[in-house]
């Protein structure tokens, strides 16, 4: 008697401590971590971010969780859940029953509550008797601090779908791309199967087990009326259409984000991008490139910000985001901006050599020596040269002389700091290096950037940063009073000033809307852009070949102006009451000039043995808009009468000297050497 009663005790004692325990043992039920979900600025989700490439899941409470999920899930996994307290002792009986005949462990009485302890300490790893008597224990404590509807939320948070989706939030996104609200009963069902063993019941490689499974879970429901049998007929009658098309919705956005180190990821990631603005540039573009494929043009970039809030509502930059080995953000890459500088060029000029759009400056051939002593002989674009323009005229006609001669009067560095100023980030190379061509081609830059930079124009005088998540602080800097700002939007705002070199009803010839232009074109025809903003945006189209291809049978207006024209007609409305500013020519025509054409100063010609005479010989030639009755060429002070020179070495000093009624009214020089 005596032992019983020891018995007793240390019985009662253990149930005690046991009892005890189960209030003491510190349960923490730890959430998956969710994705990242980016929107666009009208919460239109454009996708989502795998968290650390591992895992998507999108909590939701279970308030907001579809009930015939909920039903349908308990009835399917845990048909007691709502009475039990941690197990399913018929279940455990079936369970040990059929291990014993069967010699192996295929069964283990899992209850949702086990399975949520087993989640969450035992994820992935290998069933054990020891770590299924555990799963009971911690799921009694687990019912004692937890509510049912707790246990229940967690549940359906954690289980897993395949493809790296945990809760059927992320798995009705990837399966059908809609939210689980959205979803019929019968593609419930259909996610419903999939975790019981996600390997064998995938939809995509298994489709006949699935089916199979399918087919019993809907009669499973019927049976234990969950369901009617009209709802029966009518699920099982269903096609299921899963999505098979996995892609981002933006993927240049979602690729920009995940590289961009400023950008804070963060469960919610509202962006400025206008989703269904990108798509319909899309195809406004696409239509574009494919009418331009017989001139061998196949890609393009567009960059669209809002003028006022400096947002960024448009990023595409490849034709085929997905083709292979393509998948480089050609926007924030670098690359020659070419005559997409010059107002820079310009604005300067206007401010430090206190030029005005009206002055005058001489497009004539000049030489200029580098730094080795080589010869550096600028172009323009049409080979031609208009001598004696208005500035106005040089930059909305985009002329290369005039701009290589403004910047040798500000002085490089000058144009250099004002461009790091602008958040030009890419010049990573000292200011000689780039030298005088820093105004016209050598300097690489990101376009993102260059845009950016753009903003000077757009808000008057202020610098502003290109901003792309949502209700951010914009960051804006004052670089530059603004009646020089205007001197340079004056030009290439002013219909006007662009018709000599783009004519009236060409691709920038904008009628009844305010549109500042600045075009650029590599003159290997290797690739063409256009920069400009509206009333209300500012907008970037660059088109080229990413696998370096000549685009051909090119003309003024093909190419990113096709684009351009499309794009601004779809955003700017016109209005017949804009005034459009009288004709201007900004042209004095009173400044005299006489250029020495040839040979041009500071030249060094080379004897080539091997070449006759007569095409050896330097032809001189110059350019005046003086009045004149006589002329006289002298090399060395002496006169010659022949317009030949014949290469001998030496150093020459070369001159013309203009006469009118016997007097000399006009003299140039050019120092030119010879070497053998």
């Amino acid at each position: 008697m005596k032992i019983k009663k020891q018995i007793s005790l240390i019985l009662s004692s253990l149930l005690i401590v046991i009892i005890i325990s189960l209030f003491l043992i510190p349960i923490k039920l730890n959430n998956t971590n969710s994705s990242s979900i980016v929107y666009d600025e009208k919460n239109i989700e454009i996708w989502e971010i795998i968290k650390d490439k591992k895992i998507r899941h999108r909590f939701k409470k279970i308030e907001n969780i579809p009930l015939f999920i909920k039903e349908s899930i308990i009835l399917i996994e845990d048909k007691w859940f709502k009475t039990n307290i941690w197990i399913d002792f018929l279940a455990i009986i079936r369970s040990i029953k059929n291990n014993i005949l069967s010699w192996k462990k295929i069964e283990w009485a899992s209850t949702i509550s086990t399975q949520v302890i087993r989640n969450n300490y035992w994820l992935n790893k290998d069933r054990t008797y020891l770590r299924k008597l555990s799963e009971f224990y911690l799921a009694i404590s687990l019912n004692i601090k937890y509510s049912k509807e707790e246990v229940l939320e967690y549940y359906l948070n954690n289980i897993y779908f395949w493809y790296l989706n945990y809760w059927i939030e992320s798995a009705s996104h990837y399966y059908f791309n809609k939210d689980v609200n959205n979803l019929t009963k019968a593609e419930q069902i259909a996610l419903m199967i999939i975790p019981k063993n996600p390997y064998k019941f995938n939809p995509y490689k298994f489709r006949e087990n699935f089916d199979s499974r399918f087919k019993n879970i809907v009669n499973y429901l019927f049976i234990n009326w969950l369901i009617n049998n009209e709802e029966k007929k009518s699920i099982l009658s269903e096609v299921l259409i899963f999505n098979y098309k996995h892609q981002n919705k933006l993927p240049y956005i979602v690729d920009y984000i995940n590289k961009n180190p400023s950008i804070k990821i963060e469960n919610k990631i509202k962006t400025t991008i206008d989703y269904n603005l990108t798509k319909k540039i899309e195809v406004i573009s696409k239509n574009i490139i494919d009418w331009l494929a017989w001139k061998d043009v196949w890609d393009y970039w567009v960059l669209i910000t809002d003028r006022k809030t400096n947002e960024l509502k448009v990023m595409i930059w490849w034709v085929d985001y997905y083709l292979e080995n393509w998948q480089v953000n050609s926007t924030t890459a670098k690359r020659q901006v070419w005559s997409t500088i010059k107002p820079f060029t310009y604005l300067l000029a206007f401010k430090d050599l206190w030029y005005s759009p009206s002055t005058t400056i001489l497009d004539l051939p000049i030489q200029f020596n580098t730094a080795d002593w080589n010869n550096y002989s600028p172009k323009n674009y049409s080979l031609d040269y208009k001598w004696e323009v208005s500035l106005a005229e040089a930059l909305s006609q985009s002329i290369n002389i005039p701009a290589i001669k403004l910047v040798d009067k500000i002085w490089i560095n000058r144009l250099y700091d004002f461009l790091k100023i602008n958040w030009i980030t890419t010049l990573n190379e000292n200011a000689d290096y780039y030298w005088l061509a820093l105004t016209l081609w050598v300097p690489e830059m990101k376009l993102y950037e260059l845009l950016q930079a753009y903003s000077i124009f757009s808000n008057n005088w202020k610098n502003c940063k290109i901003q792309i998540i949502k209700n951010k602080d914009n960051s804006c800097k004052k670089i530059i009073d603004e009646k020089y700002i205007d001197m340079v939007n004056q030009i290439l705002t002013n219909r006007y000033f662009k018709l000599k070199w783009f004519p009236i009803n060409s691709n920038l010839d904008f009628k009844n809307k305010n549109v500042f232009v600045k075009t650029g074109t590599s003159r290997n025809f290797r690739d063409n852009w256009t920069i400009w903003f509206t009333d209300n945006y500012m907008i970037w189209v660059w088109v080229w070949n990413k696998d370096w291809r000549y685009m051909k049978w090119v003309s003024w207006a093909t190419w990113a102006w096709e684009i351009f024209k499309k794009i601004v007609n779809y955003l700017e409305k016109s209005n017949n009451n804009i005034i459009i500013k009288e004709k201007i020519i900004y042209k004095s025509n009173n400044k005299k000039y006489l250029e020495i054409l040839s040979p041009l100063n500071n030249s060094i010609y080379k004897i080539e043995k091997n070449k006759p005479k007569n095409i050896s010989q330097i032809k001189l030639d110059f350019k005046t808009n003086i009045d004149f009755d006589k002329k006289v060429w002298k090399i060395n002070e002496k006169i010659i009468t022949s317009n030949f020179i014949d290469l001998k070495k030496w150093n020459y000093e070369i001159k013309i000297e203009l006469f009118n009624a016997w007097k000399n009214i006009y003299e140039r020089y050019s120092n030119i050497e010879i070497l053998e």
